[in-house]
């Protein structure tokens, strides 16, 4: 399987990161560098990352993404393991935990694509119409500029947009150097498909509240204060379906909290996560 190995032969715990749609599992090494003495931390690239990706319009719902997880786990053998999932690799990680949950014994979900009940019931109806719910994030992830001269380049573009005004400037450095790699027209190239970032806002899943409400394991839920995905509205939904599930607000963050505020991340993770062997 092709993954991200934070600390190569560990022999601790696994640990896995499920990352999040267009954001590679190095920008999450900060967040994640307090963990790494305690536990073997992984995580899958998902598909649009594969050198033999399949065609952007295969994809019609997200349970290939907890396939995926499966499959990698079973590869690599993994037994009882902590899963953490941010936004896609949250839902990735839910799905995959209600399926098989003597697999995972903590569960920890940052700021997952859980939008709230009232959206969904919408987003279905615009499906039933055949419109897209999401209309400016597909649009926006199909006009994404694909090509630089090099990498400095690439990171300077990157880093004017407000997207990415709040990131260390280490965990901007680590996007753009999974984002992009030498490209045969001369130069560097988005190595993460636009129609497949596109794909994933069209087919945004509208089950995610029965399977919370299955979740078994001990749970933690993060959210970005100012987060337009998991919003206050999910978080109060998500308490409804799931009592036993613990919450944090992180301040100041939005969707992309773990890039944001990578410290908070490490710091809450481990808190939960308390005298786990």
């Amino acid at each position: 399987m092709n993954f991200y190995d934070f600390n190569p032969k560990s022999q601790k715990p696994l640990l896995h990161l499920a990352h999040a749609n267009g954001f590679p599992p190095s920008t999450y090494i900060r967040a994640l560098t307090p963990l790494l003495e305690r536990f073997h931390v992984i995580s899958f690239y998902a598909r649009p990352f594969w050198a033999d990706c399949p065609p952007a319009e295969t994809l019609e719902n997200w349970s290939v993404f907890a396939d995926d997880l499966l499959n990698g786990l079973a590869e690599v053998k993994a037994e009882k393991i902590i899963a953490i999932g941010h936004s896609l690799g949250g839902v990735a990680t839910l799905y995959a935990a209600v399926r098989q949950p003597e697999l995972f014994s903590h569960v920890i979900l940052i700021d997952p694509t859980m939008l709230p009940p009232a959206f969904l019931r919408k987003v279905i109806w615009m499906k039933w119409l055949g419109m897209e719910a999401r209309t400016e994030l597909v649009q926006g992830a199909l006009r994404r500029r694909r090509y630089w001269d090099n990498r400095e380049q690439a990171y300077q573009s990157f880093k004017e947009k407000p997207l990415f005004k709040k990131w260390p400037d280490e965990i901007l450095r680590a996007y753009v150097e999974s984002m992009t790699a030498p490209s045969e027209k001369a130069g560097v190239e988005l190595t993460y498909s636009p129609e497949w970032e596109a794909q994933i806002y069209r087919t945004i899943p509208v089950d995610v509240w029965k399977k919370a409400a299955q979740l078994s394991q001990p749970t933690l839920v993060i959210r970005g204060e100012n987060s337009n995905t998991f919003t206050a509205e999910s978080e109060k939904a998500f308490r409804s379906a799931n009592p036993l599930a613990s919450f944090v607000v992180v301040k100041n963050a939005g969707h992309l909290v773990p890039q944001e505020q990578p410290n908070e991340i490490g710091r809450i993770i481990l808190s939960f996560l308390g005298s786990v062997p």
